[in-house]
């Protein structure tokens, strides 16, 4: 991936992340063309750390029609950047207070509890008009949505609410659990004959992958549609977005012995080159990969050694040739040859989290389809 010029700058002191949004539409054209149905746009957390606004209008550009996000302040974000059109829902609710604002800029609250259903069903006996909802049918997750007991109590009150679609939440998925996937599409369908007719909503990532029974009629792909691997012992069917990379800034010979980083973990087992990058904690590159991580330089391995502090971490580049490092030079953190899985795995989390961290934590320049910023 080229780097753009402000990027580069940027570089010189600091981490960044490129994000290919032309990556990102092709993994949604990928996932639209598996389904039937209706390919819903996910992008919570920040775009699973991509950055959500400039993902989803370049979703948005390629006929992304309906956007699911966290938060009703991310909701209100995104109305702002892609303008009227779009259906824009808020999967953990609308908040009471926040209902008046919520039906003015047109942004559709996902019911999770019958508290959630009767604020809907009163703002709608006081403007008379059915208020467009999805509801969530929890089938197993016991996170949010209702549960079997409240549908009989929902009844009465989603006749005010203009049901978009019903929907649940796979438990087990990602573990490829298809006994309890089926059995959670069984439960869901089984819930929603008795109530007003409307689309369902049930496949995640990893559960378009599964096959198109599980699918319903709106698939919600969130990670994979940001290159994160919806298969669990596979190969990514699916496009990384994202490189990241931080600069050298300081180059230093060690003596055996020698000690490198807080509490002294690491020792020169002989004389080493170590070369010190404007990457730490702070920058979302976890402690978890002092003396375990690595980078590359050109496609060649350089191990984490010593403890990765808050704006610094130490690697061993003694094995690589003396011309391939040099300060300014820039070491991948993330990239063609560091996988977002294999960033988590040394970790010991998932890839949402660790990109959504360095997302947080590192400048990001946009490429192929929007301007930086």
């Amino acid at each position: 991936m080229a780097i753009p010029d402000d990027a580069r700058r940027s570089l010189s002191s600091g981490p960044v992340m490129l994000v290919d949004l032309a990556a990102i539409q092709r993994n949604f054209r990928k996932l639209a063309k598996m389904t039937r149905g209706t390919c819903a746009a996910i992008v919570k957390g920040d775009g699973y750390g991509h950055g959500m606004c400039e993902a989803s209008s370049a979703l948005r550009h390629i006929g992304a029609e309906l956007f699911f996000c966290a938060r009703f302040e991310d909701a209100l974000t995104l109305r702002a950047g892609l303008g009227a059109g779009p259906r824009i829902a808020v999967l953990d609710g609308v908040s009471p207070p926040d209902m008046g604002e919520a039906r003015a800029r047109d942004i559709i609250p996902v019911i999770n509890s019958l508290e959630q259903l009767h604020v809907i069903s009163a703002v709608a006996k006081q403007t008379a008009r059915r208020i467009p909802a999805f509801v969530h049918l929890d089938t197993a997750m016991n996170r949010l949505g209702l549960a079997p007991e409240d549908d009989e109590y929902a009844k009465p009150s989603l006749a005010a609410c203009d049901v978009q679609a019903y929907m649940t939440h796979f438990a087990s998925a990602d573990d490829v659990d298809l006994d309890l996937c089926r059995l959670q599409v069984s439960r869901l369908t089984q819930r929603a004959k008795p109530l007003s007719r409307a689309p369902l909503s049930i496949a995640n990532s990893c559960g378009v992958f599964l096959g198109s029974e599980l699918h319903g009629d709106i698939i919600r792909p969130g990670k994979s549609t940001f290159g994160i691997n919806p298969l669990p012992d596979a190969d990514n069917p699916m496009e990384q977005p994202a490189t990241i990379l931080a600069p050298v800034v300081h180059i230093r010979s060690l003596k055996k012995g020698d000690p490198v980083g807080y509490s002294c973990t690491w020792h020169a087992p002989e004389p080493r080159q170590i070369a010190i990058l404007a990457i730490g904690y702070a920058n979302g590159f976890m402690r978890d990969n002092s003396n375990r991580g690595s980078v590359t330089f050109g496609g060649l391995r350089a191990p984490v050694v010593g403890r990765v502090s808050m704006d610094l971490t130490a690697v061993d580049i003694s094995a690589l040739p003396e011309t391939a490092v040099h300060v300014g030079t820039a070491a991948e953190i993330v990239g063609n040859t560091i996988t977002y899985r294999e960033v988590a795995e040394t970790i010991a989390t998932n890839e949402h989290e660790a990109l959504i961290a360095l997302g947080r934590g590192c400048k990001r320049f946009f490429v192929n389809g929007a301007a930086n910023g």
